[in-house]
């Protein structure tokens, strides 16, 4: 599958105004979906989400179109945010995430011009 779109350009701007690459929305519906599967799995329930992947042999976020990337990350956003901000996510923000740099900035760690 050539998707020319799998750069990391902005092109979608997200509840929060964050300019999001294809890159990063994936990377966050990653984590979001996968923080979905641990907790299911944690408390003992059947993960859905795990059964749909191994049923249907889910071909990933990163080889979504755009609109059915942006479609999957509507649908996990918020899901998304709150783990970011309680400090739940599964691993670290991919680092050319604009969340990285807001941080940074709100921290004063990024140069100001």
């Amino acid at each position: 599958m050539n998707n020319t779109w799998h750069d990391n350009e902005p092109f979608y701007e997200d509840s929060r105004s964050l300019n999001l690459s294809h890159y990063v929305m994936a990377e966050r519906c990653i984590q979001a979906e996968y923080a979905s599967i641990q907790d299911e799995m944690s408390n003992g329930m059947v993960s859905d989400t795990l059964i749909y992947i191994l049923e249907g042999g889910f071909r990933g976020f990163h080889n979504l179109t755009p609109k059915e990337l942006v479609d999957e990350y509507v649908a996990c956003e918020d899901r998304w945010y709150r783990l970011y901000e309680t400090n739940s996510l599964p691993w670290d923000v991919f680092e050319d995430d604009p969340i990285v740099a807001l941080e940074e900035d709100e921290n004063g760690e990024v140069a100001h011009a």
